[in-house]
């Protein structure tokens, strides 16, 4: 089975640093880039990894600008966000932008390797108290269509 590639894109060399570090030993999984801005995330993507893992605050603080660019470039490639403190409703608002996951940077070390083989197989990965918001949101906007 060919490896799950991953570009890792975050303004922060500690991240970046961090999230190779955890991944260097795991088998099956490939960090095919490292970006370190928008306009490097974006020409990441033309490699079509299965991943991006996307620090949220890449794009002048807001990576969110950049998650319709990214899947119009690269459409099968799947976006886990990294995230340090952000609000629940930008992380709402970004899984209904198509973000397939997030990851808090302190847990890192426990669930990179986790959430890339889960959004890979397409799943999505989400902390237990962000699927009721979710569904929530759902219902939402089911009856807004209705």
């Amino acid at each position: 089975m060919p490896p799950i590639t991953v570009v890792i894109a975050s303004h922060e060399r500690a991240s970046r640093a961090a999230c190779l570090g955890h991944l260097q030993s795991e088998k099956g999984i490939r960090v095919v880039a490292e970006a370190r801005s928008g306009l490097e995330a974006l020409a990441a993507v033309k490699l079509k990894p299965h991943i991006l893992v996307l620090d949220l605050s890449l794009f002048r603080g807001n990576g969110l600008l950049l998650l319709p660019v990214l899947r119009q470039r690269s459409p099968r490639t799947k976006v886990i966000l990294l995230t340090s403190r952000v609000s629940e409703a930008r992380i709402l608002e970004a899984l209904s932008q198509g973000a397939l996951g997030y990851l808090g940077k302190e847990v890192l070390r426990t669930f990179l390797a986790k959430a890339i083989r889960a959004v890979d197989a397409g799943q999505a990965w989400v902390p237990r108290k962000m699927v009721g918001k979710i569904t929530d949101r759902l219902a939402h906007l089911t009856v807004r269509e209705g």
